[in-house]
């Protein structure tokens, strides 16, 4: 019997909380343990959050102490905004802990970011971007499965918000990284571009601001949720000629309004630009239909 993939352990998780059913997310954690050693900050996090949720605060500064003198770190504003972890700023040891991992995030630099490649060498290139804060193998999994005939590239950004949590926050240092990855793969040759959540807005920006380089977009479920989110694609239209474009989102995303807005700006610029809005999905990867991929291809191969 093979282990379970990680994604379909945090879709456990999650399932359970979302349904405020605490007790049992944190002990489906605890029967995943065993599965996510690579994933131990992650697992820490989401502990120490349970924890607090039940009231267990001693019990959450302590996993969170263990993680960080173990050489983890997540940035204090995201700590700031989990709702979750509220409870603990009455505790004297949270606060020494934020202020060794303010240390440690304005400290840290990569050695090197991860890229993953796959797909047919030769084919049709392709760079995907993953979402923000995401297990970057999660996401490789699921950008990777564009189809055939593809050269795929994943590039793991260089900007991170915790010590597992890679983010694009960075537009600028985002465009570098593509255009780096691109020109070492590929030279001049035009590529299509995806991504997922943040990712799936960053490719929105650069292939609108790029579309000599940048054929094709592919954004599944864009994170469009907020006004300036908004703003920063519609700002990034450059002058012709401007990529296709494919945004995929769920009926029941938060930022399905946004796509909406997105949407009826770049048409009425004139933009090549094909929506589907999924029944029945929220802020989740999901796979492009085929006529999708097809039409992609099509703007990158002429």
């Amino acid at each position: 019997m093979n282990p379970p993939r990680f994604a379909e352990i945090e879709d456990e998780i999650v399932g359970h909380y979302g349904r405020g059913r605490y007790e049992e997310a944190l002990q489906a954690l605890d029967r995943a343990a065993p599965y996510l050693g690579a994933h131990w900050e992650r697992v820490a996090y989401w502990r120490a959050c349970l924890l607090a949720r039940f009231g267990r605060h001693r019990q959450a500064v302590e996993v969170l102490a263990q993680a960080v003198e173990a050489g983890a770190w997540w940035a204090p504003r995201l700590l700031e905004m989990e709702s979750d972890l509220d409870p603990l700023w009455d505790d004297r040891r949270y606060h020494e802990l934020l202020s060794v991992m303010e240390r440690r995030r304005s400290e840290w630099s990569p050695i090197a970011s991860g890229l993953w490649l796959d797909g047919t060498r030769g084919g049709l290139p392709f760079i995907g971007l993953h979402g923000r804060n995401q297990v970057f193998e999660t996401d490789v999994a699921a950008l990777g499965s564009i189809g055939p005939g593809w050269e795929i590239a994943i590039p793991e950004s260089a900007e991170r918000i915790a010590s597992d949590g890679a983010v694009w926050d960075d537009a600028e240092r985002c465009y570098a990284q593509v255009q780096r990855v691109a020109g070492q793969l590929w030279g001049d040759r035009p590529f299509v571009l995806g991504g997922f959540s943040q990712g799936g807005r960053r490719a929105l920006q650069i292939g609108l601001a790029h579309g000599t380089r940048a054929k094709g977009v592919l954004a599944v479920a864009p994170m469009v949720l907020r006004s300036a989110e908004i703003a920063e694609v519609v700002r990034a239209v450059g002058r012709p000629p401007w990529p296709r474009v494919a945004i995929l989102a769920g009926e029941e995303d938060p930022a399905a309004s946004g796509v909406a807005t997105i949407a009826s700006h770049l048409r009425d610029e004139g933009i090549d630009i094909h929506v589907e809005i999924f029944p029945g999905r929220g802020h989740e990867w999901i796979d492009p239909p085929h006529h999708v991929v097809v039409a992609l291809a099509d703007a990158v191969s002429n």
